[in-house]
């Protein structure tokens, strides 16, 4: 969102304080919260993943902005007090994560309260029908290069909220199969990913064996590896996104798993070193990124002597370095479409 400040002046006008900005990326965030151009107390930034938050308050100092910057498991968590909510919708956004962000931004306005959509399409008809749908009426600016905005005023107040969340079912070779709800802005949305079920088909998970769900998404993973390792096996989930954990922890408790813990953190923090039998892990496929650095080289210390490292992915000439520079060695089993790399300590 190149553009995002050009955009935000074509509606400028229509903003009244206090004003949320809902997701968006770091830098287009930041960049918007300098032309708003208010007290630190009348800006609040939310995300759902604190990778994000981080990224935003970093970004924010960058450009000399300031702004409260919170990570919440949904946007309608927070208080219904803010007169403007301002969504900066990268090309980038899953269609169902913008569905839920103006749902749910309908609920934390104030009566008479403003939503305002920056889209960077040049050209976009989602958003009109999509506002219309939930407030009843959208104005949009014409369209330009550097996008459209589309604004929406909250006329009426109902308490009426609509979840949207896919709810799949999912079993691993002869084991009852277990069902899973999946939320917009969350790995594997409406689906088991045929990556995880590649992996947990070679895992070797035992009875009682203590799991650890690395980026557990909402869960599946963990759940389906703790029915594997009875009621004497413990499974830890943890991600960084607020909204996964809060569908991990709803998840293994629907699916009755018996020792859970649930740890959300952005690098790892409040993991015991040596506490671990088992770590499986389906990091992004942009495979040299940070995240899957930090999910091959922070695991190392995790695992108990013997215990086995799993690690899915399509790309694993770019992984599997390394892995040899933190364990040592390694070995590879193709599995539907995917390598499952294999280590331990």
């Amino acid at each position: 969102m190149k553009h995002v400040t050009d955009l935000f002046a074509t509606v400028s006008h229509r903003v009244k304080p206090p004003v949320l900005v809902a997701l968006g990326p770091p830098w287009p965030v930041a960049n918007l919260v300098k032309a708003l151009a208010l007290p630190e107390t009348d800006v609040t930034c939310a995300q759902f993943d604190l990778h994000q938050t981080d990224r935003v308050r970093e970004c924010l100092t960058e450009v000399g902005a300031t702004a409260e910057v919170v990570a919440v498991p949904d946007i309608w968590d927070l208080p219904q007090k803010f007169n403007t909510v301002i969504f900066p919708a990268s090309a980038q956004s899953d269609r169902e994560v913008k569905l839920d962000v103006v749902e749910q931004g309908y609920h934390v306005l104030a009566p008479g309260g403003l939503f305002l959509t920056l889209s960077e399409y040049e050209k976009d008809s989602h958003f009109a029908k999509l506002q219309k749908k939930i407030f009843g009426k959208c104005g949009e600016t014409p369209a330009r290069e550097h996008g459209m905005a589309f604004f929406s005023t909250k006329t009426d107040d109902s308490d009426k909220r609509r979840r949207h969340e896919v709810k799949y079912h999912a079993s691993i070779g002869e084991g009852a199969s277990m069902e899973f709800v999946s939320r917009p802005g969350t790995f594997s949305y409406g689906r088991f990913d045929n990556g995880s079920r590649a992996m947990l088909e070679v895992a070797e998970v035992r009875e009682g064996d203590h799991v650890l769900d690395l980026g557990c998404g909402n869960g599946a993973v963990g759940c389906l590896a703790g029915q594997m390792t009875g009621p004497t096996g413990k499974v830890t989930f943890i991600d960084s996104s607020l909204r996964a954990m809060a569908l991990a922890e709803l998840n293994a408790k629907a699916n009755n798993l018996p020792r859970t813990r649930f740890v959300t953190a952005t690098r790892l923090q409040g993991l015991e070193e040596n506490a671990f039998d088992v770590i499986l892990a389906n990091p992004p496929y942009y495979a040299k990124s940070e995240i899957t650095r930090l999910f091959i080289e922070g695991a190392r210390d995790l695992l108990k002597p013997g215990g086995r490292y799993y690690l899915v992915t399509k790309m694993p000439t770019a992984v599997m370095p390394l892995i040899f520079d933190t364990f040592g060695d390694c070995s590879v089993i193709e599995n539907r479409g995917y390598s499952v790399v294999i280590s331990g300590v």
